[in-house]
């Protein structure tokens, strides 16, 4: 293809040169009677004439390849309005569902006093949560494997019952349910201690 290309451009400077001497080309090959004698002249004359040839024809390539492109943009970017738009709306018809909503309409059947443990600790999780399919996108976006994107997540998403105790006595006595020297009677496993 290089080779093509150079051989294209090397017959094309020359025709620059030769058709500042010689009278236009229509589509007939026209040369003067001198030319006309010289049969290497000849010869070159016509391997000009075809190598204009060729390079309009690929430049009409081109021009197809691009409309082509465009004609695939266009498609892509109405299907992914399409799916945009049943997505939002499949949302919508399921937002009483989500894990939000999900979780409220569970909380709201606990007692008041203890109903901000329990959003205290969806809404760690929900960071949690948050953050790790922040560092799997990251990871995929920087062309890493899929398999460490999901090993990341995990490991960011889960959560130690150590840490899952700490947070529930924290949140006992933030929430007035509990004073701090029973929560701190309990070991780091949410044990109290055997006094045997």
């Amino acid at each position: 293809m290089a080779k093509n290309l150079v051989v294209c451009s090397m017959l094309l400077s020359f025709f620059v040169i030769i058709s500042t001497i010689l009278p236009s080309f229509a589509d007939e090959t026209k040369a003067t009677d001198q030319i006309k004698k010289n049969p290497a002249m000849m010869d070159m004359l016509k391997k000009i004439e075809l190598s204009k040839k060729i390079l309009s024809q690929m430049q009409e390539g081109k021009k197809i390849d691009n409309t082509k492109s465009q004609q695939m943009q266009e498609i892509r970017n109405k299907v992914k309005s399409s799916l945009d738009e049943q997505v939002n709306r499949m949302n919508k018809d399921f937002e009483v569902y989500n894990s939000q909503n999900a979780f409220a309409r569970f909380v709201s059947k606990k007692p008041a006093e203890i109903q901000p443990i329990y959003q205290g600790m969806f809404d760690y999780q929900q960071e949690k949560i948050n953050s790790a399919k922040a560092e799997r996108d990251r990871i995929l976006a920087g062309g890493g494997k899929f398999q460490d994107a999901w090993e990341a997540y995990h490991k960011i998403s889960a959560t130690k019952k150590v840490k899952l105790v700490q947070l529930n006595k924290d949140y006992n006595i933030r929430y007035a349910n509990a004073n701090i020297e029973i929560q701190n009677a309990f070991d780091e496993k949410g044990k109290l201690p055997r006094t045997d």
